[in-house]
């Protein structure tokens, strides 16, 4: 029986308002949608708000592993339609492969050699933003028998994955405040990449430990998880030969993740295989400022005024450093302490992580006279 749209939406908005984990929030809204879209097969994916780069998810119902590699190949370090950079950079931020080729799915690689192979030839794509961030994605499917995705199927994908970011966003923040204390040492492993497997070749006991932290499927036989594979393909194809991204744990913990190619195995100067160094550890305090930032929204001129008010500044002293009247300083501070749901400057403190927010001194080169500029 099929469910209509807003019917639908409603069921999602509510499973949204209750979710406390971004995966569990996936494997308890899509199912929702399936009467209403009716798609085969699913992934939830988490993204990095900086750089798009898959940090998880929930594959369990997506793409059979056996075609994993050559999407990671394709997603990494290919051009392909319907990319999430892409959508990003659209307006709806949902399309379908179809839309995306006009109607020439097979122009497509990943068409070719990942769907069309396991009878999926429908595919639909939505990056889920919120307050100008991306935070995720969901990719629908439907097998080479049935019709595209409609344009009432794009237009509810667009109004749920609104719902979905805010509480993808929701979770992620969530899960910053209850784990911040929670410290352990990195791990260090060295991986070996070649066209079709990634091995290690050595790990430290830690690494084992941040590995099954990572929630994400695994790529066989070598059981490594998609994201770090995903990593370590993404360095050998850079041209800094390095790459980073981070990712928030099953635990809550949020982790970062460094790859640097120590020898490549293909001619440079974008080689495709070699030895790939890789490092996981906690999200050092002044990496996750960015994500802080993004999730409360912050414009540039109330992140200058939070990290001073955090470091003990007067309104006076902030209006002098920054070249704005106390008036205007009193303004941004009220539209900061609303954005954070605070009531005052202890509150604004504790909120946004003073030791991981900002460096312990905010130096000041002089202008000349009675003003100041912060370097």
């Amino acid at each position: 029986m099929l469910v209509g749209p807003s019917v639908a939406q409603e069921a999602v908005r509510r499973a949204c308002g209750a979710a406390v984990d971004p995966i569990a929030l996936f494997q308890a809204t899509v199912p929702m949608l399936e009467p209403a879209l009716r798609f085969d097969r699913w992934c939830g994916l988490l993204l990095d708000p900086a750089t798009l780069m898959n940090t998880g998810g929930y594959h369990d119902e997506g793409l059979p592993v056996e075609v994993l590699p050559r999407l990671l190949e394709i997603e990494v370090g290919e051009t392909d339609a319907n990319a999430m950079l892409a959508l990003n950079r659209s307006r709806a931020g949902v399309s379908t492969l179809d839309r995306a080729t006009r109607g020439r799915p097979t122009d497509s690689r990943r068409f070719r050699e990942v769907l069309a192979p396991v009878g999926l030839g429908r595919e639909m794509r939505a990056v889920l933003r919120d307050r100008g961030s991306v935070w995720g994605g969901l990719v629908l499917f439907r097998s080479s028998n049935d019709p595209d995705f409609s344009d009432d199927d794009v237009t509810l994908m667009v109004e749920v994955g609104a719902d979905l970011a805010r509480a993808v966003r929701r979770c992620l923040l969530h899960s910053e405040h209850e784990h911040r204390d929670n410290a352990d040492g990195p791990g260090v492993a060295m991986l070996t990449v070649d066209d079709t497997d990634v091995a290690f070749d050595m790990a430290s006991r830690a690494v084992g430990r941040w590995l099954e932290d990572i929630p994400d499927g695994r790529v066989q036989p070598s059981g490594i998880p998609l994201t770090v594979v995903t990593l370590a393909r993404r360095a050998l194809r850079s041209e800094v030969a390095a790459a980073d991204l981070r990712l928030r744990g099953r635990s809550g913990r949020w982790l970062t993740l460094y790859a640097e190619v120590v020898e490549p195995g293909t001619p440079q100067p974008r080689p495709t295989t070699g030895r790939v160094s890789l490092v996981i550890e906690p999200t050092r305090p002044h990496e996750l400022a960015q994500v802080i930032a993004d999730a409360y929204a912050l414009t540039p001129r109330e992140r200058e005024v939070a990290r001073l008010v955090v470091a003990g500044h007067t309104n006076r002293e902030i209006a002098t450093m920054l070249w704005l009247s106390v008036y205007t300083v009193q303004d941004h501070l009220k539209a900061i302490f609303a954005k954070l749901d605070v009531r005052n400057r202890a509150q604004l403190t504790s909120r946004m992580f003073f030791d991981q927010y900002l460096p312990h001194q905010v130096e000041r080169t002089p202008l000349g006279g009675d003003g100041w500029y912060i370097t």
